[in-house]
């Protein structure tokens, strides 16, 4: 049991809490009757990409087989967990494991459970039966209270710059350190800084080292940009902000990332919104 986790770096705390609820396999049947292994996690962090996913895996692989695990995501098309995902736990968790003892549902992005699953999926929290619980979420502070009462709590922390560069570099992933300081200690974060600085075609990546100086750059960089998906578009204003700041100095600059931010949130085009960003 001591080497289930041995491949996520660091997680002291989230590490020893798991570690101390299933001490052994032969020991799994009886720990879980005396109540030290929960019937429902929950995996949090301040940042996405330091292991939360991963150590659940691993969690939920020690407990069951994968025919009885359940892998809950948000809907694509808004973004939410709803009622109909939730009947579908239910149901699942009532039905007995086929070839485990226990089933584990493992439900990523919790915070996006609209209330009324929320509520739907209480009881169920209550009285889990053969069901174990494992939510995933970095945005604790919009989960129901109700259903966090009901979860072991288990942080996952940021790491510090010197550990993401290592993980990094056993993926032959080489950042400057003025990137790495932008991964708030996230090694998923600097492999999205990574793929996002190699998908930019060279051309957009020219006219993106300084502001735009001319109306047609700035739509051609706004254009290119636009059509981008969500996080994309998140990763790249970050990555803006502080390259053009350090280049720059320039508050006006940082007011108007400011206003693109706030735009983004209110749902305002896209292309609007860097356009308005970029135009001089």
């Amino acid at each position: 049991m001591n080497n289930l986790f041995n491949e996520i770096v660091a997680q002291h705390t989230a590490k020893l809490i798991l570690n101390s609820a299933i001490a052994s396999q032969r020991q799994l049947l009886r720990t879980i009757a005396s109540g030290k292994i929960a019937s429902a996690y929950l995996f949090t962090s301040t940042v996405e990409g330091v292991g939360k996913t991963k150590t659940a895996l691993l969690f939920a692989s020690y407990i069951c087989s994968t025919t009885d695990m359940l892998k809950v995501h948000p809907q694509e098309e808004n973004s939410t967990i709803g009622v109909e995902q939730v009947r579908e736990i239910i149901t699942f968790v009532s039905t007995s494991p086929i070839q485990s003892n226990h089933k584990v549902v493992i439900i990523h992005d919790c915070d996006t459970i609209t209330p009324t699953a929320a509520n739907a999926l209480l009881k169920t929290l209550e009285e889990p039966g053969k069901g174990i619980f494992i939510l995933i979420t970095s945005q604790a502070q919009n989960i129901l209270p109700t259903i966090k009462s009901r979860c072991q709590i288990v942080p996952f922390a940021q790491l510090p710059i010197d550990e993401v560069k290592t993980i990094l570099e056993k993926q032959k992933i080489f950042l400057h350190q003025d990137i790495l300081k932008l991964c708030s200690g996230s090694p998923g974060r600097a492999i999205a800084f990574h793929n996002l600085l190699n998908s930019i075609p060279e051309s957009i990546l020219d006219q993106l080292q300084l502001p735009p100086k001319n109306v047609i750059t700035a739509l051609d960089v706004s254009n290119w940009t636009s059509k981008q998906d969500k996080s994309t578009q998140a990763l790249l204003l970050t990555y803006l902000q502080a390259n053009w700041w350090e280049k720059t100095k320039s508050t006006e600059l940082l007011a108007k990332f400011t206003i693109a931010r706030e735009q983004f949130q209110c749902h305002i085009s896209t292309r609007n919104v860097w356009d308005n960003l970029f135009i001089p």
